[in-house]
C-alpha cells in the first residue's frame, strides 16, 4: 500500500515541525507550507491525499485557500482552528472542509479525525472513481476522470499488465518481456519512454503522477483501485 501524502498549512514553524514529524512516524508523508501561496505552489506541483489547513494565515486567509482547493482540486480538508473561531469554522464548513479541530489539540486526535475523513471518501467515492477510471480493454480504450483516450498496441500492453498485478511493482525487464517477448537488455529505454508518453497524455501533473507510479529500484505500478478494468 502506497503511503498516504498531507500537506500541512500554518503559519507556526513549530505546528508545522510537530505535526510532520508526527505523520511521518505514523508512515504518512508530508509537506508543509506557511501560507496560502506556498500551498497553492505545492498544491499544483503535487499529489496529496488530504490538507489540514491553519484558518489564520498571513496574507490570503485558510477560509479563501480552502475554497480554491475544493473548487480546484476537490481535496479533503481538515481545518486548524482556535478556540475563539467558531463564526469562520462555520464558514469552512460551508464552503466544503471536512472536519475541524481547534487548538490546543492532541496530534493523535487530528490522525484519527484525518484518517476518519478519507474513510468516508473512500466509501462514497470510490465507487464513483472506479467509473470515472476504467480501462476497457475490448475497445482498447483507457477514460480517466471523464477523458478517454485511445491507446497505442504498446501502451494498451502496458497499462494492461500494470492493471493485472493489482497494484504491486512490476520491473523493467519484466514488462519488457511481456511486452516484447525478448530479452531486455539495462541500456534499452524503451519502457522509459512508454512510461513518459504515457504520463504526458494522461497526467495532470507527469512530475507528479498519481495513475502511472515508479517504485526506487522495483518498477512501475497503477495504484489498485485507481482504474477499474472492463473486460469485453
Amino acid at each position: 500500500m502506497m503511503a498516504k501524502k498531507y500537506l500541512i498549512v500554518d503559519d507556526d514553524e513549530m505546528i508545522l515541525n510537530r505535526l510532520s514529524l508526527f505523520f511521518e512516524k505514523h508512515g504518512i508523508e508530508s509537506s508543509i507550507a506557511s501560507n496560502a501561496a506556498e500551498a497553492k505552489d505545492l498544491i499544483e506541483k503535487n499529489s496529496f491525499d488530504l490538507v489540514t489547513v491553519d484558518i489564520i494565515l498571513p496574507g490570503e486567509s485558510g477560509i479563501e485557500l480552502t475554497k480554491w482547493i475544493k473548487s480546484t482540486k476537490g481535496l479533503p480538508v481538515v481545518l486548524l482552528t482556535s478556540l475563539d473561531d467558531s463564526i469562520d469554522v462555520v464558514c469552512g464548513l460551508e464552503i466544503g472542509a471536512d472536519d475541524y479541530i481547534s487548538k490546543p489539540f492532541d496530534p493523535r486526535v487530528l490522525l484519527a479525525r484525518t484518517n476518519a475523513v478519507l474513510r468516508r471518501y473512500q466509501e462514497i467515492g470510490g465507487q464513483d472513481m472506479q467509473q470515472k477510471n476504467i480501462f476497457d480493454t475490448n475497445k482498447r480504450l483507457l477514460k480517466l476522470e471523464g477523458i478517454e483516450y485511445s491507446l497505442s498496441s504498446t501502451e494498451f500492453d502496458f497499462v494492461n499488465i500494470l492493471l493485472s498485478e493489482k497494484g504491486k511493482a512490476v520491473s523493467r525487464e519484466a514488462l519488457y518481456r511481456k511486452m516484447f517477448d525478448k530479452d531486455w537488455h539495462p541500456e534499452d529505454r524503451a519502457i522509459d519512454n512508454i512510461v513518459t508518453r504515457l504520463r504526458k497524455r494522461i497526467e495532470e501533473s507527469p512530475q507528479a503522477p498519481k495513475y502511472v507510479v515508479t517504485v526506487r529500484n522495483k518498477g512501475y505500478l497503477i495504484p489498485e483501485g485507481a482504474i477499474n478494468t472492463v473486460r469485453g
